[in-house]
């Protein structure tokens, strides 16, 4: 049976969620040792193999594995080249290219590098055009076919160029995976804030979406006088603690306000302001059932009011801040 035989046979193994990061680090790790193999420096291509040998994900890896048997086979060493290939069989049993090596190493031992080679053709890693090549009569006879530029007709024969392309190739990949999970995470904040700014909308509030933040203003004072609530403003507060409820990775910050008084300062907060925030803090925390520690309790400048009425002014503006979990 050939290899294009097996491959239409052969149920392709579940592929599971891969470390971007490790499977970079694998990825410049056989770009660099197959240019050195096909540089003939063979000694190189396994010294590149093991340079990560501290990270067993990536010394392992599917690729690095494969690789690394090709090299000792091609150095004649078929003992190396089997362990590694039953090691990636062990790992991964329904890998066609450690199957179709061990097939290889067996009919070697049995009739000689001609028969090793055959017929069948094995699959391509990404990045590892690596084949056995018929023609010679020794184990060296596992060898390592140059990989084409994109675009051309003729091999490649600068190692080094090769090696280097190949890193800003991954270089770039890498760079494309933060940019992209960068993208994602941003996405993913825009969303939750939008959400959150939906469900704490609530009768007599205003939301304000922040690139950060939300913002609930109410509409109406809050306070009669000084920190008492009105029976309304009590009503208010206790409508969005209930919104609260239950949201543990959220900050919130109370601000409380002032009516603006003839010759009393134009900033610095006040006494009051910091009232009526902690007794908001106070009806939000009964409401939701977050403890008063969950608050954080602050005078807003004088500035910074919401309203342009007295009355208005007499309250307190809430703000929430998603938090990422640890």
């Amino acid at each position: 049976m050939t290899a294009t035989e097996l491959a239409r046979q052969t149920v392709p193994e579940p592929r599971t969620d891969r470390d971007p990061g490790t499977e970079l680090r694998a990825e410049l790790v056989v770009a660099r040792a197959a240019a050195a193999a096909r540089s003939g420096d063979l000694d190189a291509a396994l010294r590149e193999l093991d340079r990560y040998d501290d990270d067993p994900a990536v010394t392992r890896h599917r690729d690095v594995t494969d690789l690394r048997a090709r090299v000792h086979a091609q150095r004649g060493e078929l003992a190396e080249a089997e362990r590694c290939w039953r090691q990636l069989l062990d790992e991964h049993p329904r890998d066609e290219s450690a199957a179709a090596g061990l097939a290889r190493v067996r009919r070697f031992r049995r009739r000689g590098p001609a028969a090793a080679l055959g017929r069948a053709r094995h699959r391509l890693r990404p990045a590892v055009a690596v084949v056995l090549c018929a023609g010679a009569v020794t184990a060296a006879t596992w060898g390592l076919a140059t990989r084409l530029p994109s675009g051309t007709g003729e091999p490649r024969s600068d190692s080094a160029a090769v090696a280097r392309a190949a890193e800003q190739d991954v270089r770039q990949e890498l760079t494309e995976e933060r940019e992209r999970a960068a993208a994602e995470a941003e996405d993913r904040r825009t969303k939750a804030l939008d959400a959150l700014a939906q469900e704490v909308r609530t009768p007599g509030t205003r939301v304000e979406r922040h690139e950060d933040s939300v913002e609930v203003v109410f509409d109406q004072g809050l306070f009669s006088e000084a920190a008492e609530l009105t029976e309304t403003g009590a009503a208010r507060l206790a409508l969005l603690g209930e919104r609260l409820a239950g949201r543990q990775q959220l900050r919130v910050e109370v601000l409380g306000h002032i009516a603006q008084v003839p010759d009393a300062p134009a900033s610095g907060g006040s006494v009051t302001s910091l009232w009526r925030a902690m007794a908001a803090a106070r009806a939000l925390s009964d409401a939701s059932g977050r403890p008063l520690t969950g608050f954080s309790v602050a005078s807003a400048e004088q500035r910074d009011a919401p309203h342009d009425t007295d009355a208005a002014n007499r309250t307190v503006t809430v703000l929430l801040t998603p938090q990422t979990a640890p």
